[in-house]
């Protein structure tokens, strides 16, 4: 017995000086197994029974693999804490309830997802029925200022027919005025002709007018002159 607690103290020491540089090493390569085929393993200080048990580890936990012996490993747990394990009891494959639990997360969140889903989509179907609402006002409010416009373009159309008549009736008016101020010249222009015609016989006449009285007077004069000279010649006549 001396001498077990002997080598138990060497392998102690020895464990305690090497176990950070076997750590550090084993850490790069180290693998996660998992405790199977029974309900409960000790996890010893040493690679045997004779080893204290540090603490029991139960089926399925997982541990990380830092060194393969003969028939023991030594792990690491979740926690930190390290000691061996009989290898037969560890397992590289996946446990199924770590699956089971895996897949358990796995549907709580898509349960999580989904509910979050729901809830936006109901939100989005607020938003799409407050956005029909606001739609169909807005139609509505088109539809009237349409009409408006619609009984506008009626009342502009209308006007326009209007003042096209009365351009129209203008034009004619226009085209009127200009033939009657063409005529207007026309007619000037005739009345000045006639004016100055006029003007010429005016002065003919004059012209004439005189001429005849002078010939009458001339003609009178040459009468009254034949008369008074025969009368004298009559007269000499006598007195011889």
């Amino acid at each position: 017995m001396g001498f077990i607690k002997i080598s138990n103290l060497i392998f102690i020491l020895l464990f305690t000086l090497f176990a950070p540089i076997a750590v550090l090493l084993g850490s790069a390569n180290a693998e996660t197994g998992y405790i199977s085929d029974m309900l409960i393993v000790g996890l010893r200080k040493g690679q045997g029974q004779e080893y204290k048990i540090i603490r029991n580890l139960k089926t399925d936990t997982p541990v990380e693999v830092l060194e393969k012996g003969d028939r023991y490993f030594r792990v690491r747990t979740e926690d930190g804490e390290e000691g061996w394990v009989p290898g037969q009891y560890i397992s590289f494959k996946v446990p199924k309830t770590a699956i089971i639990a895996e897949l358990k997360e796995e549907v709580a969140d898509l349960e999580a997802r989904l509910e979050e889903f729901e809830e936006e989509r109901a939100s989005l179907r607020a938003e799409l029925e407050a956005a029909k609402q606001r739609h169909a006002v807005k139609v509505k409010e088109l539809e009237k200022i349409a009409g408006e416009y619609k009984r506008d373009i009626s009342r502009k159309t209308m006007e326009l027919g209007q003042i096209t008549e009365k351009h129209n009736a203008f034009l004619n008016r226009s085209r009127d005025v200009v033939e009657l101020m063409e005529e207007n010249d026309k007619l000037k222009k005739e009345n000045d002709r006639l004016n100055t015609e006029t003007d010429h016989l005016q002065k003919e006449n004059s012209r004439l007018m005189y001429t005849g009285n002078l010939w009458w007077f001339l003609s009178g004069s040459g009468v009254f002159l034949a008369g008074w000279i025969v009368g004298k010649l009559s007269r000499k006549r006598k007195y011889y």
